[in-house]
């Protein structure tokens, strides 16, 4: 098995719908199937975060469905001025992986760091934006551990688009999936109310219009054949009773192709802290990947 099966795993990072779907076509290529995506908008499924935000603030009790529920949330993440999301999990094929991610916004500044790490290949890059409009620096580094990368002191600069024409977003959009009333399934998506407070929304995630961007990123970070090709997706995220971000419980199943085909399950949590202030770091300083608080 040639070890560069197993950089498939990308680490994350972040939606009417009248001809949503138009073009979306699938055929199997080698026994994987592949879409078409000719004539399809992603951003049609792309949903009005700041104007679900000015809607629930000023009427909280009406019924929201699950996807306006989560773009709330997402959105009042977005909007706080200091904020950082650790991200663990394991991708397993034949052997397991570890991924670790932080997402680090400070004003205007944003930062984002993957590792991933098996006995078979070890994977690492930093990005930082300075603005909403600025370029972003993407560096390339070498994991030691699980935990810990060195990267050069210069990267590769790009600008907004070519940026997420590459990689499928721009570091303060923070969220790659398109979530959306018709990106989510019927079956498997659901509302609670916990005992402490927090909202729990369970998603079923359409699995070819939910990861559109998610797939461009995977393909071109990973060198890949052709765009991955998504089995099942589901996200469990919890808010609090003010529908701001804790956690995102991520599990996904996806089949990549690079000569050959591999399936690969990811699981991954990010842990959310809106509202905190954490220092970007410089190009060679480790981050700590201890969680701390409730989920």
């Amino acid at each position: 098995m040639n070890k560069t099966l197993f950089s498939y795993i990308l680490i994350v990072g972040i939606t009417g719908t009248a001809g949503a779907t138009t073009g979306i076509v699938g055929k199997r290529v080698f026994g994987q199937e592949e879409i078409d995506y000719t004539g399809f908008n992603p951003e049609s499924l792309r949903m009005d975060g700041a104007a679900l935000v000015t809607e629930y603030d000023s009427n909280p009790n009406k019924t929201y469905s699950a996807a306006e529920l989560i773009n709330i949330g997402l959105e009042k993440y977005r909007q706080c001025e200091n904020s950082y999301s650790i991200g663990i999990g394991i991708a397993d094929t034949v052997v397991s992986q570890t991924i670790r991610n932080y997402q680090i916004k400070n004003g205007d500044k944003y930062f984002e760091e993957s590792i991933s790490k098996s006995s078979m290949v070890a994977l690492a890059n930093r990005a930082f934006q300075d603005g909403k409009d600025g370029d972003i620096v993407l560096t390339l580094g070498k994991p030691s551990n699980e935990d810990t990368a060195s990267y050069p002191e210069n990267g590769t600069s790009y600008s907004q688009d070519d940026y997420k024409a590459y990689l499928g977003k721009t570091l303060d959009e923070m969220f790659i999936y398109l979530i959306h009333n018709n990106s989510l399934l019927k079956d498997g998506t659901n509302i609670e109310k916990l005992s402490n407070g927090d909202i729990k929304v369970t998603a079923s995630l359409n699995p070819d219009l939910a990861t559109y961007y998610y797939k461009i990123q995977m393909k071109n970070i990973s060198n890949l054949d052709r765009l991955p090709s998504f089995n099942y997706l589901t996200h469990v995220y919890t808010f609090d009773s003010n529908m701001m971000l804790k956690h995102l419980h991520a599990d996904e199943t996806y089949s990549a192709s690079m000569g050959i085909s591999v399936t690969i399950k990811n699981t991954i949590d990010y842990y959310y802290y809106p509202g905190e202030y954490l220092k970007i770091p410089e190009y060679n300083e480790k981050l700590d990947y201890s969680i701390k608080g409730e989920e």
